[in-house]
């Protein structure tokens, strides 16, 4: 699945060579496929052999802009600004695609950028109809992707100029988490965390809306999810788990939450609240279990789940088996308000947990 497709300018977004002619004009149909990419919630952004300044005028005169994050617009390879973008959006990038006109701009980038998908710009037009550009049923997250991301490297730029320490800027971002049981209506969005999220997740299994569902209906089942707020902006749902409940314990089938608020105690404090939450369900259960299985890019979920108190219980040939006993204590970061809110639990306002 492609979550960031990364243009070049001349003679691929628009006809001409802006160094050449600044009367270039964009091409007929790339303003529809600008929308349609970003209604889906794939990312875009700019990688163009260009003067900076005047790229991004022409780019506001034609008012197109506002869709491409972190351009890199400048005199550097492809392959390095290509890089730049990734690293600055927290996309890998495998999820990443590149469409230049230019034989030796994608030759170039696919030899330093293996994992990159790339394209010719005789495709531009094709591209919203390809298979790993499909994102499935559209979620109110999906079509804000870009406003959340503005919104993340708005917090970047001001954390990078606060001047306190990191635990007081983060109590100055005012965190709300919410944690409920999902609703028929989370299901997309819930599927869709679970489809794209990478990092911090503990199986990256990829699992069927079916699977999903069920999480919600069963009553040996729980669903739940996180929604985030903070000073800049509404956040929607940032994370979710799914849990099988046993006599004796707890089984964190899968759980994910969107790299977009890493590096917050977020993800702690979404899945410490679940487990407190469980814990005081069933009393009964002795401990909670997770299975995780390391890909190269989900150590994340490994290091949250450390924190958390989980311990190797036992190792696999694919993946190994955490556990934590219960009784299980912890206490949120004081920079995140905790709500709870579920169809099973009594109803708690602030921090649930000491």
């Amino acid at each position: 699945m492609i979550k960031c497709l990364i243009w070049d300018l001349d003679e691929t977004l628009w006809h001409g060579t802006l160094d050449d002619n600044e009367e270039v004009a964009l091409r007929p149909g790339i303003r529809g496929v600008l929308e349609q990419l970003d209604g889906r919630g794939i990312l875009q952004s700019v990688a163009s052999r260009n003067d900076h300044d005047l790229a991004m005028a022409k780019l506001e005169e034609l008012g197109i802009a506002r869709y491409f994050l972190c351009p890199q617009i400048g005199w550097g390879t492809k392959a390095e600004s290509i890089r730049r973008v990734a690293s600055e959006l927290n996309i890998g990038l495998d999820a990443v695609a590149f469409i230049d006109d230019n034989p030796f701009e994608r030759y170039e980038a696919g030899t330093y950028l293996p994992e990159l998908k790339i394209y010719g710009a005789h495709e531009a037009l094709e591209l919203a109809g390809y298979p790993e550009f499909q994102t499935g049923k559209l979620t109110r997250e999906a079509g804000r992707r870009r406003e959340m991301m503005l919104s993340r490297l708005e917090r970047n730029t001001a954390e990078q100029r606060f001047a306190g320490s990191r635990e007081d800027f983060l109590r100055s971002c005012f965190m709300e988490l919410k944690v409920r049981a999902a609703r028929e209506e989370d299901l997309d969005r819930a599927f869709e965390l679970t489809a794209r999220t990478n990092q911090f997740n503990n199986f990256t299994e990829r699992v069927s809306e079916d699977v999903v569902r069920s999480y919600l209906e069963s009553p040996a089942r729980g669903l739940y999810v996180a929604e985030l707020k903070d000073r800049f902006g509404d956040h929607g749902i940032v994370g979710a788990a799914m849990l099988d409940y046993g006599e004796d314990r707890l089984d964190i089938r899968l759980f994910c939450i969107s790299c977009r608020i890493e590096g917050r105690g977020i993800g702690t404090a979404f899945l410490g609240t679940v487990l407190k939450l469980a814990q005081q369900e069933r009393p009964a259960m002795l401990e909670a279990v997770c299975s995780y299985r390391a890909t190269g890019r989900n150590r994340p979920a490994l290091v949250l789940l450390q924190l958390l108190g989980f311990a190797r219980k036992e190792k696999r040939e694919h993946d190994s088996i955490y556990a934590v006993p219960f009784p299980f204590s912890y206490g949120a970061p004081d920079w995140i308000r905790v709500n709870v809110k579920t169809g099973h639990f009594k109803q708690a306002e602030g921090r649930i947990l000491g």
